[in-house]
């Protein structure tokens, strides 16, 4: 409620000042949130850090990943008290600088047991991991240097005494995976230089002698944007990052793995321009059979449709996998993304299928083709979609239709055509069937 009051006071004092005709003020909302003193067991943190700083001081709250706080509370080295991390900011002549403050409570008196500063202008993300291996976790810091284009990734760790910084590096993305297989977490580093159109992963060790530059791999530097990364595997179980990355209208992913001492990467340098996992569409990757490996998607166009225009075609999406080597085709399908489910091909009929859509009745009709004469041949089966507020299981059941699966809101439903040409039976189509989670 104090909080709320402070608040109001500080608007009406603007609105006042806006509305007696003085010249328009510009000012900085995470100013306005330092104003009121945190309440309960995070009051005396402020408290002590504001006592340590003595001076004007901007609260600053990271704009990503799990911790959201200006102050982060963990027990970094597992003594079972949580040391706080406060994230702030300070202005000389303009120039704004960037801090981390550890405070500790001694004796249950909070005090601020170092500070380092940076020349930026705002938190992305904060997290922890262990790098070096020694039971305690370091800090990792993303700072904006300049908005969300020049950007610093920097390690600091805490020995109870002094808080240090052990690197500062540019970055675009940054992950944090054991890829080397010896037991402790490795910073992942990905920088890419959109004017140079150059982009490269870096692999940094930290131990106990400094810090270590232990491969690195070129990307594709044609690309605009990233996704997060995932820490998964190759099929061979080698332990890899993928990278999702938008590339003009479509979308590749970058797959970086360790392995023989050295740093690889699916991009080939030498054939810039033929990226084995672009896709003209920003269909993003994932682990699509659930087994431990994520799938890319690699989009074909279903030959009975290669001559429609282009907003009648149907791809198939052959989900693939890496083995370190080359992409497999793990399984070839049709996503039904408006719908939210997917049919899995088999490969006797992948060829030999033609797909008509009827989007207004939700409804997908799947003929036989003849690719020689290129002709559509009779009705094999035909799925539909319908609101479950509209569903009546008598007169589906009665026309022939069958229960696929459901949702909270919507039933899926198909039926099969007697005696058709594939001899796919209701079966076929369950067993094809699955819902996009």
């Amino acid at each position: 409620m104090i909080v709320k009051k402070l608040i109001m006071l500080v608007l009406s004092a603007l609105l006042m000042i806006m509305l007696s005709g003085c010249d328009t003020m510009m000012f900085n909302a995470d100013e306005l949130l330092l104003s009121p003193m945190l309440e309960g067991d995070m009051y005396p943190v402020q408290q002590a850090l504001e006592d340590s700083v003595k001076g004007k001081i901007t609260l600053r709250y990271p704009v990503s990943g799990e911790y959201r706080s200006a102050f982060v509370m963990k027990d970094i080295d597992e003594n079972g008290r949580e040391e706080a991390f406060a994230f702030y900011s300070t202005t000389t002549d303009s120039t704004v600088t960037m801090h981390i403050n550890v405070i500790e409570n001694e004796d249950g008196e909070w005090e601020s047991k170092g500070d380092l500063s940076l020349v930026g202008n705002g938190v992305e993300s904060v997290s922890f991991a262990d790098l070096d291996g020694n039971g305690n976790l370091e800090i990792i810091v993303g700072w904006q240097v300049f908005g969300n284009t020049e950007k610093q990734v920097g390690i600091y760790t805490y020995d109870g005494s002094l808080l240090t910084q052990r690197a500062i590096e540019p970055y675009t993305n940054f992950a944090y995976a054991d890829l080397t297989g010896d037991s402790k977490q490795d910073l992942v580093i990905i920088y890419h230089n959109s004017a140079e159109k150059a982009a490269a992963a870096k692999l940094i060790s930290l131990s106990d002698k400094g810090i270590t530059e232990v491969g690195k791999a070129k990307l594709d530097g044609g690309v605009s944007s990233y996704s997060l990364p995932v820490l998964s595997k190759l099929t061979d179980g080698t332990t890899a990052l993928y990278i999702d990355a938008v590339k003009g209208s479509g979308m590749l992913t970058e797959i970086i793995w360790y392995k023989d001492g050295a740093l690889h990467g699916i991009y080939n340098p030498d054939a810039p321009e033929s990226s084995p996992t672009y896709r003209n569409s920003a269909i993003a990757s994932r682990d699509y059979d659930s087994n431990g490996v994520v799938d890319i998607p690699l989009l074909e166009v279903l030959k009975s449709t290669e001559r429609m225009d282009d907003s009648d075609k149907v791809y198939y999406t052959n989900w693939s996998e890496f083995n370190g080597k080359k992409l497999v085709l793990r399984s070839s399908c049709l996503m039904n993304y408006s719908d939210m489910y997917s049919l899995a091909i088999p490969k006797n009929i992948k060829q030999q299928l033609l797909v008509i859509r009827k989007t207004e009745t939700r409804t997908r009709f799947f003929y036989s083709y003849d690719q020689q004469k290129q002709l559509a041949g009779g009705e094999l089966f035909k799925i539909v979609t319908v609101p479950t507020v509209q569903y009546n299981a008598e007169v589906y059941t009665k026309n022939g239709y069958f229960v696929l699966g459901e949702t909270e809101t919507v039933m899926y439903l198909a039926s099969v055509e007697e005696n058709n040409s594939f001899k796919i039976t209701k079966e076929d189509v369950l067993e094809m069937f699955s819902i996009i989670q």
